[in-house]
């Protein structure tokens, strides 16, 4: 779940709310993620799959999966990128080897080509409009060294109750208008982009197997 991903959007419902939490604010953020995800396990699993010194979050937020990240790779560089002017306000790491960037990913990618072990990719594409999903994760390719990695984790479209109250919540606090796709449906985007036969692992992260995770090496 990301909070806030469309910087023209006015005040959104979610970080209005948590803004008069005050010290709050982080473990209720957290509380509320872990309903949907635990996004230690996402980055538990990443790194028994894919060893990576230089590491890029593309549309990292507020900097949540950026900090497992940092947690489970302790040596590595991590960058993270995003559009909303609030990147990286939740981290708490060793900033000294973590650095946030307001940017594009197609714009990062122009100037930073063919450098990263690893691209992650979670909980993002819900919030691009579908018509770029393919020029997105095209761009992020690009950002990956040869025989690298780009890790894409999102919510998986079904008719399970918990996806109509994780559309309804994504809908209205983010005010992004969200769409979700099938596990099949991003299999096709990810063919079409890296050729047939680079989806290197599937895997799904608790609490609710709506969570697919696609290991995509290069």
């Amino acid at each position: 779940m990301i909070i806030m991903k469309n910087p023209n959007t006015q005040m959104a419902i979610g970080p209005f709310v948590r803004q008069m939490l005050g010290p709050l604010e982080r473990p209720v953020s957290e509380l509320y993620r872990g309903m949907f995800v635990d996004l230690t396990s996402l980055a538990r699993k990443i790194k028994e799959r894919i060893p990576a010194a230089n590491i890029l979050e593309v549309g990292c937020g507020e900097g949540t999966v950026t900090e497992r990240l940092a947690r489970a790779y302790a040596n590595a560089r991590v960058t993270g990128i995003d559009i909303t002017p609030r990147i990286g306000r939740m981290f708490r790491g060793d900033l000294k080897r973590v650095s946030f960037k307001q940017e594009t990913i197609k714009d990062f990618a122009k100037k930073n080509n063919s450098i990263f072990d690893l691209v992650v990719i979670s909980d993002v594409m819900h919030h691009v409009a579908p018509r770029i999903h393919k020029e997105f994760l095209n761009d992020a390719r690009k950002a990956l060294k040869p025989g690298g990695y780009l890790v894409l984790k999102d919510w998986e479209r079904s008719p399970m109750p918990i996806h109509a109250l994780c559309y309804l919540l994504d809908r209205y606090i983010t005010q992004d208008r969200v769409q979700y796709r099938t596990a099949a449906e991003f299999r096709d985007i990810i063919n079409a982009v890296f050729g047939a036969g680079h989806i290197n692992h599937e895997a799904r992260v608790r609490p609710w197997s709506n969570n697919i995770v696609f290991f995509i090496r290069v």
